[in-house]
């Protein structure tokens, strides 16, 4: 049987094909090919990639002292804060700590604190504030310690509250432990600038002791992002009656400010956060996120707390891009 003719158009396509199988054996295409791959994948992976956010509550701090910034997973308890600053961020903080929150009464308060507020190490102690004694957990009246309102009971916009109360003044997140003779020296004071053991101070303020001032400040940030109509300021202390919605302001702000950077979050604010959320349905955020305190109350933008980081991608080509997510 005779062989087909072959016609110009496959003797074309074998000699097309056979070119082509020799540039993809030739060294020099297939370095060429895999460089380019890798340098594709890097752009992508810098420039596009999109790396999964987790739950992240960090506090990490940079050489200002404030915290780095972090968005948060999305459907989480703060995903509706996420790239928000500046009063926008603090409206929506309100919105989501008033979002299923129930509050307690000021009498279920004494029982809750004997939880929160008990060392992580030892539960049957409670390590009441300001004085940093370590006392029995268990509620006997006051008798070894009783509840301190830290945004006192005075300035908060409301008669003297009872244990049969649910209101500002009953809030766990304002409500600490304390020995009974420290109460009555801290009495309604405003806080300020101090250092070491707790004291009273020349200014007849406050200083709520080294090892407390952080949670102190957050504490109140809290507070005034909790209740609107309470103002956290440098001044204005004295004005107006107590127990009324004439004196409704604490500080000293720019005190404050200092205090949560000087001192950060430690693993006894982070239980105790928790223990108050299953009580009452919501978190302190300046706790979590404690970034949330520069872009409220420090003018303070994203940029200005997102960590820059610098990578190599290729020998001699250097790329800075901003990490939102550490």
């Amino acid at each position: 049987m005779a062989k087909k003719k072959t016609t110009s158009t496959t003797k074309l396509k074998k000699q097309v094909r056979k070119k082509v199988r020799k540039i993809e054996k030739n060294p020099v295409f297939q370095i060429t090919l895999i460089t380019l791959i890798i340098i594709a994948a890097l752009i992508y992976y810098f420039f596009f990639y999109e790396k999964p956010i987790g739950q992240t509550y960090g506090s990490e701090q940079n050489a200002e002292g404030c915290y780095y910034y972090s968005l948060v997973e999305n459907g989480s308890y703060y995903s509706q804060a996420n790239s928000l600053q500046g009063e926008s961020l603090k409206d929506t903080l309100h919105t989501i700590l008033n979002t299923g929150f129930t509050p307690t009464t000021y009498g279920e308060a004494r029982q809750i604190l004997g939880v929160a507020d008990a060392l992580i190490d030892d539960p049957s102690l409670v390590y009441t504030i300001y004085s940093s004694a370590t006392v029995t957990s268990t509620w006997d009246g006051g008798d070894s310690w009783t509840r301190e309102h830290v945004w006192p009971n005075s300035r908060l916009g409301l008669e003297r509250v009872e244990n049969h109360q649910r209101n500002q003044a009953s809030v766990l997140h304002n409500l600490r432990a304390i020995v009974q003779s420290v109460n009555a020296s801290r009495s309604d004071r405003y806080f300020t600038a101090g250092s070491g053991l707790n004291q009273t101070t020349t200014e007849d303020g406050y200083y709520p002791g080294d090892e407390h001032k952080g949670d102190v400040a957050r504490i109140l940030f809290y507070m005034a992002t909790m209740y609107d109509f309470l103002q956290l300021a440098d001044e204005g202390f004295d004005v107006g009656e107590t127990y009324t919605m004439d004196r409704v302001t604490m500080g000293k702000l720019s005190v404050l400010l200092d205090w949560h950077k000087e001192d950060p979050v430690d693993a006894f604010e982070t239980k105790r956060n928790q223990v108050i959320y299953e009580a009452q349905g919501n978190r302190n955020p300046y706790i979590d996120k404690p970034e949330y305190v520069h872009l409220i109350w420090e003018n303070k933008t994203i940029q200005d707390l997102t960590k820059v980081e610098t990578t190599t991608l290729l020998p001699g080509l250097r790329i800075s891009f901003l990490s939102l997510v550490k």
